[in-house]
């Protein structure tokens, strides 16, 4: 029994060592941990990050100001837009003044071309001017010479050397007037000096005037009547 169970025993034991060479050994696996980092690569990143964001600023910055400059031109350029606008606007405003300015005197002029009474009104009055004290009598007989379409400054000034006074007695009034021809009355006073006297005469004038192509009118010829 014994020497059986000690058969038993090593076959068992025969078969568990045939088993065990027969089994394939497995390679055992290594835990192999991630390669770590070194700190000199850590401080080579965090340089390259400082330098890019440095970098980044800069270019911000100089962005910027490129803006502000550019800003500023724009301004200027809108400022100086605006005054040339200004100054153009206020210069044609002017110009318009001028203008109409122009053109009222022009229309006051011709009017009063058209008209032939402010010719011999004109006249009368440079002659009322040159008689008095405080005119000139040389400069208001030249100017009412020039009234006439042939007047003489000398003839004028013997006319009146010894007048002392000369008023308008009425306005003058158009007699007739047709085309470019005219006849104007008017009633005057003069005093003259005579012989050492002074003499009034009460006289109506009559004026012949003729206008020009441009409708300035000229005495031509003129009759005096006592009164």
């Amino acid at each position: 029994m014994n020497i059986k169970n000690l058969f038993l025993a090593s076959l068992f034991i025969s078969f568990a060592v045939i088993a065990g060479c027969n089994k394939k050994e497995e390679p055992q696996q290594t835990f192999i941990p991630p390669p770590q980092e070194t700190s000199s690569d850590k401080e080579k990143e965090l340089k390259e990050k400082e330098e890019f964001l440095k970098l980044k600023e800069e270019e911000l910055k100089k962005q910027g100001i490129q803006d502000t400059s550019s800003n500023k031109k724009e301004i200027k350029k809108d400022t100086l837009a605006t005054v040339k606008d200004t100054s153009k606007v206020k210069k044609e405003v002017k110009k318009e003044e001028q203008k109409k300015k122009f053109t009222e005197k022009e229309k006051e002029l011709n009017k009063k071309f058209s008209d032939p009474k402010a010719a011999v009104k004109d006249y009368l009055e440079y002659i009322k001017r040159g008689v008095s004290e405080e005119g000139s009598f040389d400069g208001n007989m030249k100017k009412a010479s020039e009234v006439w379409e042939s007047g003489s400054v000398d003839k004028f000034k013997a006319n009146y050397k010894n007048t002392k006074k000369f008023v308008l007695m009425t306005d003058p009034e158009v007699v007739s007037q047709k085309g470019s021809t005219a006849v104007i009355k008017v009633k005057v006073k003069k005093t003259d000096k005579v012989k050492g006297k002074e003499v009034e005469s009460d006289l109506t004038v009559t004026y012949t005037l003729t206008a020009d192509t441009n409708g300035k009118w000229k005495i031509k010829s003129n009759t005096v009547k006592k009164n």
